[in-house]
């Protein structure tokens, strides 16, 4: 919060050091374009909405008119909100209030808070409408990136266009009536969604509903089923498909650094090439057998093959990852060099990385609760996952180093593709391997997942 107000303070100093000789209010009222932008996605993916149970309430003379107004109005002191106005009020304060009229300073400041109304509301009808469709999720990010790529290529000003808006607004105080109206037409849309998803009996047919989801994957045997309960567990459960969402938006890391100046740059392709075909495969594998710490005495207690429950990781962390391949190919328009170098680093991770995940996480004992969010939460994180990242990074930086030595660093992909390949042909020897060392640890994971 203090590194927020800091910034909020020097805001001024901060703007004119980058943009020479500008007008400081209309370059940061420009600057809140992204920053809203940002806090909708940051939103969606962290903010926890409080959650109420009407069943207690139903013996009780309480409207579910009025009863249902109490989640939405505790989401306003939320941090999200906070850290906006700790971001906005200094500069306010500083800048505004000293060098524009009260009108307009009254003017600017309600329609700013208007705004972080605005996305709070939205984000809870996002949350209780999106979240149910995938596709839609997707196609609003899409969206967003596209106009914030548009923006920033300067084809459309759309930042420019809204800080002229809010000037406007701000010098003409009667229009400040549309962000208020904007904000309440926000609450009134989380309210109705809210209302017509809050019966027990839509519940209860959900849940029967969803309760034959993934069936193709029985067709795999045991091994189908255990990866079926790994897929719906990381789709119910909020903090796993929290990291799901923050691994699709990172997807675009690609065109932070696959530039042309970079384009021959072995080591950048490498590390950007090993990140994006791994992101959710690496993140959600460092907690592998955490995420099952509250039914991992089910799986201990039920007569389930250790070789098939492995296999079942194995073959999650290697789709994971080839849908992540997929995802980056679009990036192999820019360089063809690009497209190989992921696929051999797609036979690195499938190959090795997932087994050097799979034996460094038998060393894992603390408890996850699933119901938590992502953001700010290192629950179940330990030394373990600090030191997996030496052998999964280290292997490809030392192939690097000795080929680059030689004189030829554009041949350490070839090295890493053949590597991943062996360990993909050896790949029942390997799970074995792990699955001698799960069971020599399995009693320890037991016991440190019961603790709370």
């Amino acid at each position: 919060m203090l590194n927020i107000l800091a910034i909020g303070y020097f805001a001024d100093k901060i703007i004119l050091s980058i943009y020479k000789d500008s007008d400081v209010v209309k370059v940061f009222t420009g600057l809140l374009f992204y920053y809203f932008a940002f806090d909708l996605v940051f939103r969606f993916l962290f903010q926890q909405l409080p959650t109420l149970s009407i069943q207690p309430y139903l013996t009780l003379p309480v409207k579910k008119s009025t009863l249902l107004h109490y989640p939405l109005l505790k989401t306003v002191p939320d941090f999200f909100n906070i850290i906006a106005i700790l971001l906005i009020l200094p500069f306010f304060i500083k800048v505004i209030c000293a060098t524009q009229t009260l009108l307009f300073c009254l003017s600017w400041i309600i329609s700013l808070l208007s705004f972080i109304l605005t996305n709070n509301f939205l984000n809870f009808s996002l949350k209780k409408y999106f979240a149910k469709r995938p596709l839609l999720i997707l196609t609003l990010l899409v969206s967003l990136g596209s106009v914030l790529y548009l923006d920033i290529t300067k084809v459309v000003s759309l930042s420019g266009f809204y800080s002229s808006a809010l000037l406007h607004l701000a010098n003409t105080p009667v229009l400040v009536i549309f962000p208020v109206v904007t904000a309440m037409f926000a609450y009134m849309l989380a309210y109705f969604l809210l209302k017509r998803n809050s019966y027990i009996e839509d519940t209860q047919s959900n849940q029967r509903t969803n309760a034959g989801s993934f069936l193709f994957l029985n067709r795999f045997g045991e091994t189908g089923n255990l990866m079926r309960v790994e897929v719906k567990m990381i789709l119910r459960n909020k903090r796993p498909k929290s990291l799901l969402y923050i691994s699709l938006i990172f997807l675009a890391y690609g065109f932070i650094f696959y530039r042309k100046e970079n384009l021959d740059n072995y080591l950048i392709l490498t590390f950007i090439g090993l990140f994006l075909t791994s992101m959710f495969a690496i993140n959600y594998g460092q907690y592998m057998f955490s995420w099952e710490s509250s039914f991992f005495d089910s799986y201990m207690a039920n007569k389930i093959e250790r070789f098939k429950y492995l296999k079942s990781k194995y073959l999650f962390f290697s789709i994971s990852s080839i849908i992540m391949f997929i995802l980056s190919l679009p990036y192999a328009l820019i360089s063809y060099k690009i497209g190989l170098i992921n696929a051999s680093l797609l036979l690195y991770n499938i190959g090795i990385s997932s087994i050097i995940m799979m034996f460094f996480c038998t060393y894992n004992t603390s408890r996850i609760d699933l119901g938590k969010s992502q953001f700010m939460n290192y629950q179940g994180t330990g030394f373990t996952q600090f030191l997996v990242v030496f052998p999964v990074m280290g292997i490809p930086a030392i192939v690097y180093l000795a080929f680059n030595y030689l004189g030829i660093p554009q041949y350490n992909f070839y090295a890493l593709g053949i590597i991943g390949a062996t360990g993909i042909v050896f790949n029942k020897y390997l799970i074995q391997m792990v699955a001698n060392q799960f069971i020599k640890r399995k009693y320890k994971m037991a016991v440190g997942f019961r603790q709370r």
